[in-house]
């Protein structure tokens, strides 16, 4: 049975795949919390929402950019304050020779629920090989 913060999670990430797909800055940081980790593929954690809203303003301003992703599962704690999700992404960037290079992987996503509203608060990407 889908609970309803299992629902509300699926909703924001409706809303987060839409925002990310129309280059919508504030749409993505939306629900990342303050304290945020953002653990890129072959690069340095990004700690922070500040910090993690730099690197996707720099993505998102690279030619071709285009991005989206599918959540899989939810799953949310017993004591309903935490849950994680994982799932699936696609980013698109111009290569070198201008040509558009797809890249596919998977996510996982750590919530947290404060005051009511669910956040982000760790999000890991892994590149399929």
């Amino acid at each position: 049975m889908t609970s309803d913060d299992e629902r509300t999670i699926r909703a924001i990430d409706e809303a987060w795949s839409r925002a990310l797909e129309r280059r919508d800055l504030d749409g993505v940081m939306a629900h990342y919390a303050p304290e945020a980790v953002l653990l890129p593929m072959n690069a340095p954690a990004v700690v922070g929402r500040e910090a993690i809203r730099d690197r996707f303003a720099r993505r998102m301003q690279a030619p071709g950019y285009a991005a989206r992703f599918a959540t899989t599962r939810v799953v949310v704690a017993t004591a309903g304050d935490m849950a994680w999700e994982m799932g699936a992404f696609q980013v698109t960037m111009d290569g070198d020779d201008g040509r558009p290079v797809a890249r596919t992987g998977k996510h996982l996503v750590v919530w947290q629920k404060s005051e009511g509203r669910w956040l982000v608060v760790a999000e890991s990407l892994t590149l399929d090989s």
